[in-house]
């Protein structure tokens, strides 16, 4: 009975044991079930946190019409569009819209950064001032409106064909509302987006006088101020260089070539006339057309200036050699084969050249207005602007040209005209004997017709000396070109000065040639 009872009692002891202990692994198991759930809830919240989209609001509203075809895209940062946006492409005659969001708690205090972009157009900027602000801006600050231009590329540099066509983006900001209108360029905004290219051509180069001239047509063409400012930095840059000086023009030189003393003079040489030998009744052989004038005076500067001695043509280039050592480093400049003294910005009006030498030599200035109001009397006109040529030796030389009387010529890449039809040309010469070359021109600015295909024209070679001066009007000048040519012979320096005539009085005109 005693082990039967302790066999029981045991038993129970065992029983209760296992209870126990089944009782503990329960809450060992829910203990680890409770903080299995507990940490699946925190990283489900954590990932949800990450995935659930903050609540989000309409920022800018983009609608693009367009014209053409064109890829169009709006970025903003810290912004997404609603949906699937713009279209990869934008088609003719469609309006496409696009709505962008951002959560406001997220935008930037300072304001949401973006861009325009469409395909072939530099990016256009834009900028969303903070909610209730009007800082907003579309292309540069303080604009709400900006218009963008593309056009096909241009060789300006070498004179290729300019393209006839080219498009336009007007942008405008209004609040939260960005409307985008693609269309075709105007012909002034052709002109423009055509000089810009040029511009920025030039700007990539050292070459000083080619900038100054596109800078100068890029303000003429009005484009934007921003480009024009990066131009004249880049001047600047290029003149801090010392490359607005160009070889053999700095004062040194002029000084040294320039010298009366080696003047040089062929007073009594033959002048030559070599006609078309093709058949004798060639129109080019002609020594003069209806309409035409064409007038050399020798000794015509000493006449005018009998005034300020004996010897008026000598005292007239020492004293323009003297004007330009006075003016600032680089108002003398190399244009083609000869040298130009202007203007520091090169500008050749019969004022700028007047006002310059009235301060850095008077008596030269009151020379040159006296040719001026001689010019203006004899040949029934108004000087619009004066070209001063410097021809250092006989290695100068004038390339054949017409002078520019209208915007049917261009002078090349970097003329920088501004024209009032003209009406004619005296040049006067100073200093040492040289020849003009003269051509009788056949081509569709001439009214001489050719005698056949084997037409051979007609040259004639005239000295130019010391005083002389040199007549022609529209008519001419259309029916031929002229220039100095190079010589192997020694020559001396010589000074000319080409004054342009208008039928109408002009005003701080620019001319380059």
């Amino acid at each position: 009975m005693r082990r039967y009872s302790s066999k029981t009692s045991s038993s129970s002891e065992t029983s209760s044991t296992r209870a126990s202990s089944s009782a503990a692994s329960s809450d060992r198991g829910k203990e680890r079930i409770n903080s299995t759930r507990q940490r699946a809830h925190s990283v489900a919240a954590q990932v949800l946190r990450k995935i659930v989209p903050v609540a989000a609001a309409p920022i800018l509203k983009v609608s693009v019409t367009t014209a053409f075809e064109a890829q169009v895209s709006v970025l903003l940062e810290g912004a997404r569009s609603e949906g699937r946006g713009l279209p990869a492409v934008c088609c003719a005659g469609a309006t496409s819209v696009a709505t962008f969001l951002a959560s406001r708690s997220l935008q930037p205090k300072n304001g949401v950064r973006g861009a325009v972009k469409i395909s072939g157009f530099d990016d256009s900027d834009i900028f969303l001032g903070p909610a209730g602000s009007k800082d907003s801006w579309v292309g540069s600050r303080g604009h709400a409106k900006h218009t963008a231009l593309h056009a096909g590329s241009w060789d300006w540099k070498g004179g290729g064909e300019k393209p006839t066509e080219g498009q336009a983006a007007d942008i405008e900001l209004s609040g939260d509302q960005l409307k985008i209108q693609l269309r075709a360029q105007t012909v002034v905004e052709l002109k423009r987006c055509l000089q810009l290219q040029a511009l920025r051509g030039a700007m990539d180069s050292e070459d000083y006088d080619s900038l100054r001239a596109q800078v100068t047509k890029a303000r003429m063409a009005s484009c934007d101020t921003e480009h024009i400012a990066l131009g004249e930095a880049r001047l600047k840059a290029l003149q801090d260089l010392g490359l607005h000086v160009n070889e053999g023009c700095d004062k040194a030189s002029i000084r040294e070539k320039m010298n009366w003393s080696v003047v040089s003079s062929r007073e009594g040489a033959p002048n030559v006339n070599e006609v078309c030998t093709v058949c004798e009744d060639c129109p080019c052989n002609a020594s003069m057309n209806p309409g035409e004038v064409m007038d050399i005076v020798e000794g015509h500067v000493q006449d005018i200036l009998k005034g300020f001695g004996p010897n008026a043509d000598k005292v007239l280039f020492e004293s323009l050699v003297a004007a330009s050592l006075a003016a600032q480093e680089g108002c003398i400049w190399k244009a083609g084969g000869k040298f130009i003294f202007t203007e520091f910005n090169r500008n050749q009006s019969v004022v700028a050249l007047e006002r310059m030498l009235s301060k850095s030599d008077p008596h030269c200035c009151k020379m040159l207005m006296e040719l001026h109001k001689y010019t203006e009397r004899k040949y029934n006109g108004f000087v619009t602007a004066i070209q001063v040529n410097f021809h250092p030796n006989g290695s100068s030389y004038h390339d054949q040209h017409r002078d520019i009387y209208s915007v049917k010529q261009s002078a090349g890449p970097n003329c920088t005209c501004q024209f009032q039809e003209c009406v004619g040309t005296v040049c006067y010469t100073v200093g040492s004997s040289r020849q003009v070359l003269c051509e009788t021109m056949t081509d569709t600015l001439s009214s001489i017709s050719p005698c056949g295909e084997t037409c051979q024209g007609r040259r004639e070679r005239t000295w130019l000396h010391s005083g002389t001066s040199m007549y022609f009007n529209g008519d001419w000048n259309n029916n031929h070109t002229h220039g100095i040519p190079q010589t192997d012979v020694e020559m001396g320096p010589r000074i000319s000065l080409a004054f342009l005539l208008t039928a109408k009085p002009s005003f701080g005109t620019y001319t380059s040639k």
